[in-house]
Parts: structure tokens; sequence; C-alpha cells
């Protein structure tokens, strides 16, 4: 054979198969308060006594390596018990909906961080200690239609949009300072 030969092989299936991929991740969030809105320094001491009507920090960050996905608070409530579901709760966000009227986001560094704060309500009044409870939505960055672009609505008028995970993460318990 001569040094200037090229030899090609061309293989034509008879079939073509197409496939889309989805894959499904179980991700982490790690909850914490902060004493103020630089979001610097972390609330060390459990449980954390507040005042009535003080203004509570917090931050949610999704453990993730991906750059492409984000974070978004979905629902927060305190409740008097995380292991007891059936007793009174008291929302802040619900839905994406904000429901406390001292509920404020934050600006946050990445996608995959968010902040948000609230003052202590007379909930707090009415039980011995409260926790929080926050259902973070975990979404593709580069999808316009994903569910942590929308907003807020009622769930029967929000589109499904394109599938995201929801991971719910407590924390506290947050007492009133005597």
């Amino acid at each position: 054979m001569s040094q200037e030969t090229i030899v090609e092989f061309v293989y034509m299936p008879e079939d073509t198969i197409e496939f889309s991929e989805t894959e499904e991740g179980h991700y982490e969030v790690a909850i914490a308060f902060f004493q103020s809105p630089s979001f610097y320094e972390r609330v060390m001491q459990s449980p954390y006594y507040v005042n009535l009507d003080q203004e509570l920090f917090v931050q949610a960050t999704l453990q993730t390596s991906d750059p492409d996905l984000q974070l978004l608070v979905d629902t927060c409530e305190a409740l008097p018990d995380p292991q007891n579901t059936t007793l009174q709760t008291y929302g802040l966000i619900r839905q994406g909906c904000v429901e406390d009227t001292t509920y404020q986001s934050y600006p946050s560094p990445s996608m995959d961080v968010a902040r948000f704060s609230f003052r202590a309500f007379e909930f707090l009044k009415e039980h011995s200690s409260i926790y929080l409870r926050c259902k973070m939505a975990v979404c593709s960055v580069n999808d316009p239609s994903s569910f942590c672009t929308q907003g807020c609505f009622s769930r029967r008028k929000r589109s499904l949009g394109t599938p995201h995970q929801e991971v719910e993460v407590i924390v506290g318990p947050i007492q009133l300072l005597q």
C-alpha cells in the first residue's frame, strides 16, 4: 500500500434508535440563621434565642458542584414540633407566594443560594419553641420555563414546566428570650 493511500470504512445501520436521557438527582440543602443581612456571621447557638419582633436572617445553600442548578424558596412555615406535622403551622411563604408581611428576600451571591428574613412573631408566644420547615425547589438555570422562574402563582394556574426536585429542610429550635 502506498503511503498516500487513505482507506475509509463507513457502517450504515439499517435501523436507528433515538433516545433522550433524563437524569434525576438527590440534592442536599444546608439552611442556617445569620446575625445580620450581610450573611457573614452564622448563628451557632442552639436553641436560637430571639426577642419578639426581632429580624431573623436565613440562608439556604444547595450542596452541588453543578453550576447549572438554581435554588428557590418554595414554601417555609414555622411549626412547634418537626416530628408532628399535624400541628398548627404559621406560613411565611407558600408555593412562592409571600404570606407573612415581614418576609423579605435578599439578593444572593449565586443561583445555588437563597436568602431571606422574617420577624419573630406572636406564634412564639404560643409555643415554647418553634422550628422552620422549608421546601426548596432545585431547577435548571438554563430553562426559562422552569418552576423556579414562574414566580407566585397558585398551583392550579402554575404550569408544570420542566421537572424539578424539592428538598425539605428543617432548622431550629427558635425560642423566645425571657
